[in-house]
């Protein structure tokens, strides 16, 4: 769990003037983190209005590099003010901002993924140990490790769903905060990948991130209200012969002879979820065939243990027209 700024032994706390260096300094944890600031020619940076947020590594977590790493750094300006940068980002982010987001955008450029665990918060590879000590241009975030920019990595494809009707369904309310190249649908009924500018249930859409980033529907979504109309008028979705990119029509996990059922025969087969990978390529986890059973070969089963689940997309071929809901 993350430990409150009270709990960090001689923290010095902000009287109102006290800037992130003006802590730093009189915490007296943080000698190498400021040399490395004054050698970068960072150090007015962080004397500035900002705000900023910092996930500063302690002296032991400098200590920890392998030897010579921070002679070297030293030496080389440009390598440590990219580091450096890495650990700062732009914005007043208490400890709940933190956790209730999945991707920072750093001031060196580059995303910096929060992964919250059973052992604690992580930002990257480092744990936060002690959050929210104020200053009067941002807060700190005390971690016990070196942050390494990773190398660039490709832009990722995700496909989702949004098993609900949502009171907003604006893409500019449901994906706020969201960082994206691109976000398409297919029309089925014309073989088109066209942009979209609400989101639909039961409609399947491709969003491509840039590299580092993730995307997690269920939890981009947890907050949007559905509509109070959502019982009475149950979604549709009218589907053409052929793939069709369709979502779950229901929040629970399903089997497809389940999730489809409004369409019984009319499909052949169906495949998803979609799993990205390091490459910016990926692959469907399965591919189900209608009115076979159990596990084929593979990847390859029947509709009857094929998992549908909520958030997911899924490409569906159909055989004749047909309306699922």
């Amino acid at each position: 769990m993350l430990l409150s700024a009270a709990t960090c032994t001689a923290s010095a706390q902000d009287d109102g003037t006290k800037t992130i260096v003006d802590v730093a300094k009189e915490n007296g944890n943080f000698t190498t983190l400021l040399a490395a600031l004054d050698a970068a020619q960072l150090t007015d940076t962080l004397k500035g209005e900002g705000p900023f947020t910092v996930f500063a590594p302690t002296d032991s977590a400098f200590a920890s590099l392998p030897a010579g790493t921070i002679e070297a750094l030293l030496n080389n300006t440009e390598a440590l003010k990219s580091i450096l940068l890495y650990h700062v980002a732009s914005g007043k982010l208490t400890a709940v901002d933190v956790v209730n987001t999945t991707n920072l955008t750093t001031l060196q450029g580059k995303i910096l993924k929060v992964n919250v665990t059973e052992e604690g918060v992580f930002v990257g590879k480092a744990r936060i140990a002690v959050t929210d000590v104020e200053t009067s241009n941002g807060v700190i975030h005390v971690i016990n490790a070196v942050l390494i920019p990773p190398e660039d990595e490709p832009a990722k494809w995700y496909f989702f769903s949004i098993p609900f009707q949502a009171e907003n369904n604006s893409v500019e309310n449901l994906l706020a905060g969201v960082e994206y190249n691109a976000l398409v649908y297919y029309n089925s009924s014309n073989g088109v990948f066209e942009n979209v500018s609400t989101l639909e249930p039961l409609k399947g859409y491709w969003i491509n991130l840039p590299g580092g980033m993730d995307f997690n529907a269920s939890r981009q979504f947890a907050s949007a209200r559905e509509t109070a109309s959502a019982a009475s008028i149950p979604p549709s979705l009218k589907l053409y012969p052929g793939w069709n990119a369709v979502g779950s029509p229901s929040r629970l996990n399903l089997t497809a002879d389940a999730a489809f059922i409004s369409i019984g025969d009319s499909y052949a087969k169906v495949k998803g979820p979609w799993k990205p990978d390091e490459k910016g390529s990926g692959n469907y986890a399965f591919v189900g065939y209608n009115g076979l059973k159990g596990t084929l070969s593979g990847n390859q089963v029947g509709t009857d243990v094929f998992a549908v689940k909520p958030y997911e997309g899924y490409w569906i071929y159909v055989k004749e027209e047909g309306m699922l809901a």
